[in-house]
């Protein structure tokens, strides 16, 4: 009998080993749960939005662009003789004031309570010469652009009724998109400054907190935090011209700049003749309203808006390398 029993155990056991394991019955719960914490993940997913670093970190980023300013049409300027040379454009009648090749002071320094992040850091730049106008545009100017062909002024009458009135013919004009701001500055042989170009002709090489200096603002020195409350005509405040004697850096109105706008650009840009960013969104814009309060009026202050977008306190001037 144990004979038969040794034989036959390994066949018993061979058995018992080869025989398939039965599948698990599936839990019906547990799946229903699975499946629904699949939806819940890709329903949120569609919601998230990237954030985007604040410090490039891809060298590449670091770069500056190629990009480059437009080519402009033969001016003829004079030769300047001194750092507070200027001349009045046969074409529109302003008066351009000649700003000296040379390093000046970019940005707000940290200990600048009216600091704001898009300043920082501050640093040394290098630009070439270039010729800026005194002033912001006019009703008076534009309307000439307007009347030989080269420009378009967009906002209706019934919008500004000042652009046509004899009695705001030297008031700035407004109502302007960055377009239509390159479109005249190029009808008078320029084009718009560069955000480093009207930073310098407005605090001039030692970074001054504002145009006329490190004083706190004066009523006789700009229109702006609502004192008068609307513009005025330009050249009106002589005690706030800038070290060059440019004049309005700090009120009237703000003023369309070459620039795309990034708020980290100076995190990355050049400090030879920087021309802002490739592209972007907005253009920046530099200076005060009337209607702004004074820390505005700080040279170092980065607006930006929509280029396409005009507006009551928008206007510009140009300059002419």
């Amino acid at each position: 009998m144990q004979k038969w029993i040794l034989l036959l155990l390994p066949f018993l056991l061979s058995g018992c080993l080869l025989q398939p394991l039965l599948a698990p019955t599936p839990d019906a719960s547990l799946a229903a749960t699975q499946t629904a914490q699949q939806l819940l993940d890709l329903s949120l997913s569609s919601t998230l939005t990237a954030i985007p670093s604040i410090t490039p970190s891809d060298p590449a980023l670091l770069q500056p662009t190629a990009h480059s300013l437009p080519a402009l049409h033969s001016t003829p300027l004079p030769t300047p003789s001194g750092s507070h040379d200027s001349f009045i454009s046969p074409i529109d009648g302003m008066r351009l004031i000649y700003i000296p090749a040379g390093e000046f002071i970019q940005g707000s320094s940290k200990v600048d309570r009216d600091l704001e992040t898009n300043e920082v850091p501050q640093r040394k730049v290098y630009l070439d010469d270039y010729w800026i106008s005194q002033t912001q545009v006019t009703n008076a100017m534009f309307v000439r652009c307007v009347a030989a062909g080269a420009c378009q002024y967009s906002a209706s009458h019934k919008t500004n009724p000042r652009y046509l009135d004899p009695q705001f013919a030297d008031h700035p004009v407004v109502y302007m998109s960055w377009q239509a701001a390159m479109d005249y500055c190029s009808w008078s042989g320029g084009r718009l400054p560069t955000e480093a170009e009207w930073e310098k002709a407005a605090r001039g090489s030692a970074g001054q907190k504002f145009a006329w200096g490190n004083t706190s603002p004066a009523v006789d020195q700009l229109n702006a935090n609502q004192v008068i409350g609307d513009t005025t005509p330009v050249g009106q405040f002589p005690s706030g011209a800038s070290p060059y004697g440019v004049l309005d850096m700090g009120g009237n109105v703000r003023e369309w700049v070459w620039d795309w706008y990034d708020p980290y650009y100076y995190q990355y840009a050049p400090l030879n003749n920087p021309i802002g960013p490739d592209s972007g969104e907005k253009k920046v814009l530099k200076g005060a309203s009337f209607s702004d309060a004074y820390r505005y009026s700080r040279p170092a202050n980065r607006l930006a808006h929509d280029p396409a977008s005009p507006g009551a306190n928008r206007g510009f001037r140009c300059v002419v390398p």
